[in-house]
Parts: structure tokens; C-alpha cells; sequence
């Protein structure tokens, strides 16, 4: 029986293939939409996990200071010290350039010191080490592939040259980042001995939310990873809602359009259920169709954010969110899908299933 149901509805989707194919677009415009955020949010969450709950970051108030937009004078340090701090690193954190096609993510570490807080890989050439020469950098894998450059190359950085001794990769934002030491970043800003943050460890005397002076608060280290996420939550909530509608117009049309295919077959669905097919088997010959339909618009829709993935990038601030097609959202699409062709079949299933049998056979 099911192969029959089956075989008849295969065989009305081939000859009203123009239909068919309007229900596969149908499906796949709110997969492509709903793919490709899944996609980018996902992209976007490896590039912001930073958090390191085991250091603290001394910051301006109110700002994002492993980003930008903090300033610090140096006696700072010693009033951390002197609350029972033991590490204390300095660091500068900023955005360089003068458009959003130069900028530029610069950080500038204590050679001496940077490698007891950051946690990288070295991809090529060396690490920056104390007694390396003013003008040396070390750069994020992305800025290198961005920038086209190779260990000892010179690269440019707010106007002035510096020799690449090695690439690193964090896999998170810092692959974006030039680091360079402390005194060179000071010099190129023209800070003095100001820096953008000091990091200190979790249990030496600061609790987060601590104010160790005036408009300077105590955050966990990668918090400003949160703050990046959520300054970036209102454009996903809304690109969300337009993919939803356009998910709930699909369903309505969808809807529409299988109800039209089992009318026009109406007459041989009275005659299967004559001949002692059950309800069961109208509902597996829309479930078929449906399904179908979901199938090739799943595979349409993810071909449709495969491409734009590739072709496309978002760009702030110096650092670019690809998209990332993970196991998980490639799961979550098809499920999305799924859920798209259910609610379309339940209201022709419904619908079918009130038809008068007696009705149908006379029908023509």
C-alpha cells in the first residue's frame, strides 16, 4: 500500500514539476536565511571566547579594554601591588588605521612577562622574546593572510615599518592582532607609560567589580568577548525574526500548494481508499511529497549559504567573521526544515481526511 501511495505521489510532483520547484525555492529561501546566520553566529562565537576566569583585567570603567577604548596611567600598578597582586602585566590593546579596510588590531605585551597570560601557537618564524630589536611583530595568522605576509617581511602599522618575526594562531579575535613590545606600542601611540590594561591573577587580593581608583574596575579576563557579543545580539535577534516570517510564509504557501496537489488527485485517492486503503496511507502520501520537497529544499538552501559563506565576510574593527558550517549547524537546519514541512502538512491532512469517500467517486 505505502509503495503505491508513494509511487503515486513521486509521480505527481514530476508532472507538476513548475509546482515542485516553486515548494523547493519555497523551502530553501528561509534555509539559506536561517543557515547562514547559524553559520556566522557560529563563526562569531569562536572568534569571542576568550574567557579566562583565572585573571582579572584592571580596565576603564565602562569600556572594552582587551579591545579598545581604555587608557591606564602607570602608578596603577603599584596600587594593585600593594593590595597583594603579584603578577601584574601590562598590556596595550587598540585599533589602528584610518578606514575599516586598514584597521588594524594592535596589542603591545612586556616580552619579558606576555607569555605567563597568552596562549598561542606559533605557525611560522618565532616568538617575540626580550632582546629583540625595536620594530619587531609578531602577527595573528588572519592578519597575515590579509596583510599577504611572510616571516621577515615588513609590514606597516600606524605609519611606521616593522619586520615580522613569526605568526601565531589563538583561533580566536587575537588571529587578527599585530603584537608588538610594550615600549614599541607606547612609542607609536604617543602614551608615555599609560596602557590600556593590566592583568593580574584571580586570586591575589581582586574580586571582579573591584575599583582600584577612580573610573578603573576589575573585569574577568574575556569579558569584553561578552560585550562584543552582546553589542552584536541586536542585528542576530533581528536578522532571526526575518528568517521566522519568512519561515511562516513558507509554511502558509507550502500548505497551500500540497492541498492543490492532492485535489487535483483527488479522484484517485477515493479510489485507493475504496479498494480498503486506510487514512493512513493520504497521510503518508503527503508526508512523502512534503518530504521530498523538504529534502531538495534543504539541499538547495544549504548550497545557497555554502556560496554566500564563501563569497561573503563581515568586517568590524579589523577583524573579519566567516562563516562556520559546523556539524551542529548543519543538525539544527535540517531540523528547521523538518519543522517547516510538518506544520505545512497538518492543515491538508486534516482537510483530506474530512473528505466524503462517496463524495469523491462521483466527483470528476
Amino acid at each position: 500500500m505505502l509503495t503505491a501511495m508513494l509511487r503515486l505521489g513521486m509521480q505527481t510532483l514530476l508532472d507538476r514539476w513548475r509546482m515542485t520547484l516553486l515548494m523547493v525555492l519555497i523551502i530553501a529561501l528561509p534555509l539559506t536565511g536561517y543557515l547562514g546566520l547559524d553559520a556566522y553566529r557560529s563563526g562569531f562565537a569562536n572568534l569571542y571566547s576568550e574567557f579566562q576566569p583565572n585573571f582579572l583585567v584592571a580596565q576603564s570603567s565602562g569600556s572594552m579594554g582587551e579591545f579598545y577604548g581604555s587608557r591606564l596611567p602607570a602608578w596603577l600598578a603599584d596600587r594593585l601591588k600593594a593590595r597583594g597582586a603579584k603578577l601584574v602585566i601590562p598590556e596595550i590593546h587598540t585599533v589602528t588605521g584610518t578606514s575599516m579596510d586598514s584597521a588594524m588590531l594592535l596589542r603591545g605585551v612586556p616580552l619579558e612577562s606576555y607569555t605567563q597570560v597568552e596562549v598561542f601557537r606559533m605557525t611560522a618564524g618565532r616568538a617575540l622574546q626580550p632582546g629583540d630589536a625595536p620594530r619587531a611583530a609578531m602577527l595573528g595568522r588572519r592578519l597575515a593572510e590579509r596583510l599577504k605576509a611572510s616571516v621577515a617581511d615588513l609590514v606597516e602599522i600606524r605609519g611606521r615599518q616593522f619586520q615580522v618575526l613569526g605568526i601565531f594562531s589563538t583561533d580566536t579575535y587575537a588571529d587578527y592582532e599585530a603584537w608588538v613590545s610594550l615600549p614599541d606600542a607606547q612609542t607609536l601611540l604617543g602614551w608615555g607609560q599609560d596602557v590600556s590594561v593590566y592583568i593580574i591573577r584571580a586570586d591575589e587580593g581582586w574580586q571582579p567589580d573591584d575599583q582600584p581608583a577612580p573610573g578603573v574596575s576589575i573585569v574577568s579576563k574575556g569579558s569584553s568577548s561578552g560585550d562584543m557579543k552582546k553589542e552584536w545580539q541586536p542585528l542576530f535577534d533581528l536578522v532571526t525574526a526575518i528568517t521566522f516570517a519568512l519561515a511562516l510564509s513558507a509554511v502558509v504557501a507550502l500548505s497551500n500548494l500540497l492541498w492543490r496537489l492532492a485535489w487535483m488527485r483527488r479522484h484517485e485517492l477515493a479510489i485507493f481508499r475504496s479498494l480498503g486503503f486506510g487514512q493512513s496511507a493520504l497521510v503518508f502520501y503527503l508526508a512523502a511529497q512534503a518530504g521530498l520537497i523538504t529534502l531538495l529544499g534543504y539541499a538547495a538552501g544549504s548550497l545557497g549559504a555554502f556560496i554566500i559563506g564563501a563569497v561573503s565576510e563581515t568586517r568590524t574593527a579589523g577583524i573579519s567573521i566567516h562563516a562556520v558550517f559546523s556539524a551542529h549547524v548543519l543538525v539544527t537546519s535540517l531540523i528547521f526544515a523538518v519543522s517547516i514541512a510538518l506544520a505545512a502538512s497538518i492543515l491538508p491532512v486534516w482537510q483530506i481526511m474530512q473528505l466524503n469517500l462517496s463524495a469523491l467517486l462521483r466527483d470528476e
